[in-house]
């Protein structure tokens, strides 16, 4: 079985009332999420976006695409950052330089797992976090040359240095509003 042609997928996805990961001719449809996780990645949107903006990257949250393999695999990053110049299509990010994925326990396999694999292959990207929505834990890797680093923050005072992009994050920033309590 063929499966969708990356062309629909795109064009489908224009006015989709639900958004789909497109995963080699396969749709994925992405449900709502969270309020939690939807705090969280709001959070991480505010503290970098006015930061970065002012050294040429542009910050996206959930509703815009990553082209991982522009051939077979399209993401929707819960937030993701690339240069102001990256701006071949309207709806696609093809250099992401950080993407952060809010983990549920529904997601977290894929996150760690095939989201991972492919976004640390992306020639562009120097940071992917995975970040809980279950407990204060934020999962870090860093690309040095073309090394792979691995880190883990679970102390509020932790600080993630995200060197490379100018800035960094505050652990308990992260997860401001968020009540982990909550079931």
């Amino acid at each position: 079985e063929k499966g969708l042609s990356v062309t629909a997928y795109l064009e489908q996805e224009k006015t989709s009332e639900i958004r789909h990961e497109y995963y080699h001719g396969k749709l994925i449809p992405m449900p709502g999420e969270k309020k939690k996780a939807n705090l969280i990645a709001g959070n991480i949107f505010e503290k970098i976006r006015r930061p970065l903006l002012q050294r040429g990257y542009h910050t996206y949250f959930h509703d815009v695409k990553a082209a991982v393999d522009p051939k077979l695999i399209y993401r929707y990053p819960d937030v993701m950052v690339a240069p102001a110049t990256d701006n071949a299509d309207e709806y696609l990010v093809f250099e992401p330089l950080l993407l952060v994925e809010v983990a549920s326990p529904d997601s977290a396999a894929t996150d760690r797992g095939a989201k991972k694999n492919e976004y640390t292959r992306l020639p562009s990207l120097l940071y992917y976090l995975i970040v809980s929505q279950e407990e204060m834990l934020v999962e870090l890797y860093s690309r040095v040359e073309n090394t792979w680093t691995f880190e883990f923050f679970t102390d509020p005072g932790d600080v993630l240095d995200l060197s490379r992009l100018g800035i960094s994050l505050r652990l308990s920033d992260l997860y401001e509003f968020v009540d982990l309590a909550a079931a």
